[in-house]
C-alpha cells in the first residue's frame, strides 16, 4: 500500500505519532469518526452520484451509530478483529461519554464509538490498510444489508419493534 501521501500530510503538518494504549477512547473515535466519514464519503460519491442532498443522505445511512454499531456486531459474529483489535472496540465501547445521539440507543452509540475508536486507534498507529479492510468490510455488510432487507434503516426499526 502506498502511504506516501498520507506521511507527507503528517510531516508537513508536524504530527507526531501517539501512544494509541494511552491515548483517551475518546480522542480515538474522534480521529476515527473523521476517516470512517472520509473514506463513505468517497464511497458514495462514486458509487450513488447524484444531486448533494441524496448523497448526504446515502452517507448519513453508512455513518450513523446504528450502521457503526450494526457493523461492530457483525465484526465480532463472525471473529473478524484481532485481539487487540476488540480490546481496543472495548475500551472505546466502554468510555463514558456526555452525549449520545438522539436516533440511537445508548449500545447502539457506545458499540458505534468503540466502532470509531477502533478505526481511529488503526489510523493513528500507521495500520492504514487494516483501517481500510475493516471499512471495507463493513460498508460491505451494510450494502448487502440493504440488498437483502431493503435499507439500513428497516434494520433498525425492526429491532425497535422487537423490544417494544
Amino acid at each position: 500500500m502506498n502511504t506516501e501521501i498520507i506521511e507527507f500530510y503528517k510531516q508537513s503538518l508536524d504530527l507526531q505519532a501517539v501512544d494509541v494504549n494511552t491515548t483517551s477512547p475518546l480522542i480515538l473515535a474522534y480521529i476515527g469518526d473523521c476517516i470512517y466519514d472520509l473514506a463513505v464519503r468517497e464511497y458514495v460519491v462514486i458509487h450513488y452520484p447524484g444531486a448533494l442532498n441524496q448523497v448526504n443522505v446515502k452517507k448519513t445511512t453508512f455513518v450513523c451509530a446504528h450502521a457503526q454499531s450494526e457493523i461492530m456486531g457483525w465484526f465480532i459474529a463472525n471473529e473478524v478483529l484481532s485481539e487487540k483489535e476488540l480490546s481496543i472496540y472495548k475500551r472505546g465501547r466502554n468510555q463514558k461519554s456526555a452525549t449520545h445521539s438522539k436516533n440511537s440507543s445508548i449500545q447502539e452509540y457506545r458499540r458505534a464509538t468503540g466502532f470509531e475508536a477502533l478505526i481511529g486507534a488503526l489510523y493513528l498507529d500507521g495500520q492504514y490498510e487494516r483501517a481500510i479492510t475493516l471499512i471495507q468490510k463493513g460498508l460491505g455488510h451494510l450494502i448487502e444489508l440493504e440488498q437483502t432487507v431493503g435499507s439500513i434503516k428497516n434494520i433498525h426499526q425492526q429491532k425497535l419493534k422487537g423490544k417494544s
